[in-house]
């Protein structure tokens, strides 16, 4: 049964997450036109950002309209004339009591396979946003070859995405391929990575709550597990790779006044997440124009800057010091360079400023379902959940660092100022480049 609910978990979530618009065009050859099945499914945020104007039939024969006329086919180097035949547009329930929307066209055009033809495919409707894409294509009635796309969807058409595609989703936006007489021929198969357990159970948990936030009737043990999922949820955020927590845990581990600095990180971290959530959600909420994504990605590269930019300064900080008690007297007395209490708070800040995603639905699901104030302090816990990763990720840095710095160790310990503050800034560096790779 765990199993099961696993793969529900996993399974059912987008592969961008909750912000993505995901795209498939299944294409079918034959020997006198080309049919073009183009699939567009948004999921919770971009749905309740864009909601369809007018009747839903006509929303859709609008934009399939546009869809179309964003198509680019070649045949044989002729251009192709698209006609759409279908059209139709329909919710799906989503996560946390919120809903997903499903685009679908149907559009065929003219096209004569007596000979061998040089196809090309390229689908530039809503290139600009995040998401899976996919293309496959298949002969009936016409033998394909040198397809670089595979005759079958790995997703069900966008209704079943493999797990474990957060970090590599599918983003094929061109298809070329040979169709001539005869029969038989087959794309390329399309590979698909496997799923760790780390995404398993924490799809999982993740589902668990979405499906308690959306329940119809909330009741106090179902809230109260609500919010102990959302503290877990938190701490395991917090320690997935390319957050910097555990730098900021390393910094604060060699501080002197461990209490002071741990309730100071806590109380930071906790309101400048549930802080970000709340203003992200107000924006996606009242600003359709605005992609979460977008300002995610932007956040990021606030947060790296800052934590490179404390770097920075450690790092100097760290150099005068160990210049001006270089100086004739050699006894070891151990303050090394002062680190201020705004540093602790700054990288703090740093570390709570990107708001979860997963956090955010939770939020605006709650709010959809009249339960604001209990999304609320789910994003507190969730904020929580993250301090209590960086305090216990503090602890342990700091007991190792007692056990390891003995014997020959121990003359590392005047350069553990320099060495710490390089490691603020790799990672702060590392974090900026990697928010500003997810913009270009």
């Amino acid at each position: 049964m765990i199993t099961a609910l696993v793969a529900a978990a996993v399974l059912a979530a987008h592969p961008l997450g909750n912000f993505s618009i995901n795209h498939y065009d299944g294409l079918t050859i034959h020997r006198d036109r080309i049919e073009h099945l183009a699939i567009v499914d948004l999921a919770e945020i971009p749905t309740l950002q864009q909601p369809p104007t007018g009747p839903a039939d006509t929303h859709a024969r609008r934009t399939c309209a546009e869809l179309r006329d964003a198509v680019r086919a070649q045949a044989g180097g002729r251009l192709l004339t698209w006609r759409v035949t279908d059209a139709s547009f329909a919710y799906r329930p989503g996560v946390a009591g919120l809903r997903t929307s499903r685009l679908t066209c149907r559009l065929t055009a003219p096209l004569r396979v007596d000979r061998p033809l040089v196809l090309t495919f390229a689908n530039g409707y809503r290139v600009d946003t995040v998401g899976w894409r996919e293309i496959t294509a298949k002969g009936n009635g016409v033998r394909l070859r040198d397809s670089n796309v595979p005759a079958r969807s790995v997703s069900g058409e966008l209704r079943d995405y493999p797990a474990d595609l957060l970090s590599s989703p599918l983003d094929v936006r061109q298809a070329r391929l040979t169709a001539e007489p005869g029969e038989g021929g087959s794309g390329t198969p399309a590979e698909v990575p496997g799923v760790d357990a780390v995404t398993r159970y924490t799809g999982l948990l993740a589902g668990r709550l979405n499906t308690l936030i959306g329940a119809d009737r909330l009741t106090v043990p179902l809230g109260l597990l609500a919010l102990l999922l959302s503290l877990t949820l938190g701490a395991v955020h917090a320690a997935m790779p390319g957050h910097g927590k555990t730098v900021m845990a390393a910094y604060l581990a060699g501080r002197r006044r461990r209490l002071r600095d741990a309730v100071t990180v806590a109380a930071t971290v906790t309101a400048t997440h549930t802080a970000g959530v709340l203003a992200l959600g107000m924006l996606v909420t009242v600003a359709s124009a605005i992609a979460g994504e977008v300002v995610l990605s932007w956040l990021g590269v606030a947060s790296g800057l800052l934590i490179a930019m404390i770097g920075a300064g450690l790092l100097c900080s760290a150099f005068r010091s160990r210049t001006r008690h270089g100086h004739g007297h050699g006894h070891n007395h151990g303050h090394g360079y002062r680190r201020g209490a705004g540093g602790v708070v700054a990288l703090a800040v740093a570390g709570g400023l990107v708001p979860s995603p997963s956090a955010l639905v939770v939020l605006l699901g709650a709010m959809a379902l009249g339960r604001t104030a209990f999304g609320v302090l789910t994003v507190v816990c969730y904020g929580l959940g993250m301090a209590v990763t960086l305090l216990i990720t503090a602890l342990a840095l700091r007991g190792l660092g007692d056990l390891t710095l003995g014997g020959r160790m121990q003359r590392l310990r005047p350069y553990s100022a320099a060495m710490t503050a390089t490691l603020v800034l790799l990672v702060g560096t590392g974090v900026t480049l990697r928010a500003v790779a997810a913009l270009v």
